[in-house]
């Protein structure tokens, strides 16, 4: 994807510097192969050729004073539209654009003559490069419609498309006459349909928390480096192809969110947010040998996957039927474990429900109860939605100016990131528990993982940098605005569904077609599943979704609940308000 990508800026993305296509092929020509090689060498003559005749490649105006690039009508891919650089803002009303001459009936037959790549992408598949819905935008933190990102639906893929990508195709040869036989496809072929099923599946992904509107491709050049951040991110090692200066900016900027004091904490830039969790219940359990895991039933299960690595006691407790813990259960199992140290998991969206846990109420439980600070230990799993509860308006804080000891959040789920990847923070002194030294790294062990992608960090701090404080929050607003307009369509449209405050998870009867499930990638839990909405979410496709769903309704009825407590009975409890049960609303002098 980054030699298709690289190659099509030489050959057909406008640029404001008509050298820029011989720079790129000295550049980057050691990483293609010489089939590629020679394509981009000819595109590459072609942009020379034009620079030296004064004359735009591909309309590209000369004037010094252009800010932007354009591309004509004749040569878009939409007629009367233009597209701006993405980092660059709108042009002020009072500004003029520079509109540059249309190329003559001659160059552009000659242009036309030239080799021009193809990107194994059909004429309704819109990729980023021909997407004119974000062009021009203001934002300083913008970014680009990116593979599923859009309001379009990718057609499924054809009968040889997915043949290409069979157990038997993409087989790996073992001996050099199963090799040369020829009966297998070329890798590029094969990556070819895997690139059509990438764009299909991003289309159409509604039910995994995965931001897929981002745009890292600044970045590709450093695709090429082994970057790892082996060891302690404070402590360099040996190794000098890393990124630690830029984890630790990502930490820094994490630990300001959930105000910690300065020289008071540690963290990490992990593989997931299960690993941030595995990690900050280690510390719990090294702080606490002897403790219990307190943690409700619709926890992440890389929680109780913590617990049975660690062999520690964990109690499951029950929820309540919007997915929040058990306040009172919780308290009466804690009572009964008086003489044990307490180990909280507090979860700040619940995996299926999107449901927060009040975490003042359960340190009012503990302070109620009598169990001082140095017997009790608070993990955050804050996934996804810790993430956005600190740009939400009047919501809940989550701060470690409060008796927490340590959080885990998920990178590629708000932020959006081409690789998994997540954050851990904690206190500096939990960690020392932990921490031995290794000679071999010149650093310290303090992590999970040895050896940590250092792409990951350097992904997340450009995407940081990138978004902003008010990128976020739009992004924030964007996911909780759009999930309202979820709900309320299907519940116009007669079925169940429900949506937690401070959530954009939308919990709804599952689906009787597995056809449907599995073409929108639901996420389900015996008769719920969810849609979890995500920046590149869009209102179109929500209509289209709820159309087929009405459809699926019609042709093959709704879900009957599969037992007198299952998930779909608890979505149907009164305690929900609003908009499944129509509440009854009187005075306060009113007898009901």
């Amino acid at each position: 994807a980054a030699t298709r990508c690289a190659a099509e800026q030489i050959q057909t993305r406008v640029c404001t510097d008509l050298l820029i296509a011989p720079a790129y092929y000295l550049l980057l020509s050691p990483l293609y192969s010489p089939k590629m090689r020679s394509i981009i060498q000819s595109a590459s003559r072609v942009a020379t050729r034009a620079a030296r005749r004064s004359q735009p490649l591909l309309g590209v105006s000369t004037n010094s004073h252009a800010q932007r690039t354009i591309i004509p009508s004749s040569l878009s891919l939409h007629n009367n539209a233009h597209r701006f650089k993405a980092s660059l803002p709108l042009p002020d009303e009072e500004e003029e654009l520079v509109h540059p001459p249309s190329l003559e009936p001659e160059s552009l037959a000659q242009h036309e003559a030239e080799p021009h790549l193809d990107n194994n992408t059909s004429d309704t598949i819109k990729d980023y490069t021909s997407n004119m819905s974000k062009a021009g935008t203001p934002s300083p933190w913008a970014v680009f419609d990116a593979w599923g990102a859009g309001d379009d639906i990718v057609d499924p893929l054809s009968a040889a498309d997915e043949g290409m990508l069979s157990p038997e195709m993409v087989r790996i040869p073992t001996s050099d006459e199963e090799r040369e036989a020829g009966n297998l496809p070329g890798e590029s072929e094969i990556l070819a349909s895997y690139d059509k099923l990438l764009k299909r599946k991003s289309s159409v992904h509604f039910g995994y928390p995965y931001n897929l509107m981002y745009n890292h491709e600044e970045l590709y050049e450093f695709m090429k480096y082994s970057i790892n951040n082996l060891g302690d991110p404070f402590i360099p090692s040996n190794y000098g192809v890393h990124s630690r200066q830029f984890e630790c900016s990502v930490i820094d900027f994490f630990a300001d969110l959930w105000k910690m004091d300065k020289d008071s904490y540690w963290g990490y830039v992990t593989t997931c947010g299960t690993e941030g969790n595995l990690h900050g219940i280690l510390l719990a359990r090294e702080c606490h040998p002897d403790g219990i895991l307190y943690s409700s039933r619709e926890t992440h299960y890389s929680i109780f996957k913590a617990a049975r690595y660690y062999r520690m006691d964990a109690k499951a407790i029950p929820t309540l039927p919007m997915g929040e813990i058990d306040y009172d259960a919780l308290a009466s199992e804690i009572s009964k474990n008086r003489d044990r140290p307490v180990i909280i998991n507090v979860n700040i969206g619940t995996t299926v429900k999107g449901a927060v846990d009040n975490l003042d109420r359960i340190l009012r439980i503990l302070k109620n109860l009598g169990i001082p600070r140095e017997r009790f230990h608070i993990h955050v799993d804050g996934a996804l939605f810790a993430m956005m509860m600190p740009f939400v308006d009047w919501a809940p804080e989550i701060s470690f100016q409060k008796p927490i000891d340590s959080i885990a959040v998920s990178g590629h789920k708000m932020l959006g990131c081409p690789m998994p990847c997540g954050i851990a923070l904690t206190r500096k002194e939990h960690v020392k528990k932990v921490e031995q030294r290794i000679d071999y790294l010149n650093s310290v062990d303090t992590t999970i993982m040895g050896s940590r992608n250092g792409q990951a960090a350097l992904y997340l701090w450009y995407s940081l940098r990138k978004k902003g404080i008010a990128g976020i929050k739009r992004d924030v607003v964007h996911c909780i605005e759009t999930a309202q307009y979820l709900r309320d369509k299907i519940t116009d449209a007669g079925l169940t569904c429900r949506l937690n405050d401070l959530s954009c998870t939308v919990v709804l009867e599952r689906p009787m077609d597995d056809k449907f499930i599995k073409r929108w990638q639901l996420a389900c839990e015996e008769d719920i599943a969810h849609v979890v909405v995500m920046p590149n979410v869009t209102k179109n496709k929500i209509d289209k979704f709820v159309e087929e769903l009405v459809e699926c309704k019609e042709e093959y009825g709704r879900m009957e609940t599969v037992r007198s407590d299952s998930p779909l009975v608890n979505l149907q409890s009164a305690s929900w308000g609003g908009s499944y049960v129509e509440p009854s609303v009187g005075s306060f002098k009113e007898e009901f």
